[in-house]
């Protein structure tokens, strides 16, 4: 009897990269990662493999130690579809402080009320 075809998850994989020295401030990044697995737990254990198989730490040009360090999965769910197409949405999360995100990514959306939306 065959294996069942994998699932096609999404991850959102958290790191910090942090400069020796503690002059600079950390850096924090997020990297959203298509997983294939069987079931929900088998994407979150490849999800966390593949984010501390990215840490990585090397000397920059100033001879600084720059480590870049996997901090953990902030959202892990089943992808949209399981074709990648262009135009083809493969992750959707809601959020309820516009405010916040639009501070967290300095974009510049488009100013109107969503509660006059028909």
């Amino acid at each position: 009897m065959s294996e069942p075809a994998p699932n096609l998850y999404i991850a959102v994989l958290v790191y910090s990269t942090l400069v020796e020295g503690g002059y600079r401030p950390p850096r924090f990044s997020e990297d959203i990662v298509p997983i294939a697995a069987g079931s929900e737990d088998e994407a979150r254990r490849a999800a966390e493999q593949a984010g501390r198989g990215e840490q990585t730490s090397y000397s920059n040009e100033f001879g600084e130690t720059v480590r870049w360090s996997f901090l953990g999965i902030a959202d892990l769910r089943p992808a949209l579809t399981d074709t990648l197409e262009p135009g083809v949405g493969l992750y959707s999360r809601s959020f309820s402080d516009l405010d916040g995100y639009r501070n967290l990514y300095s974009i510049p959306f488009i100013d109107r009320d969503p509660a006059d939306d028909p």
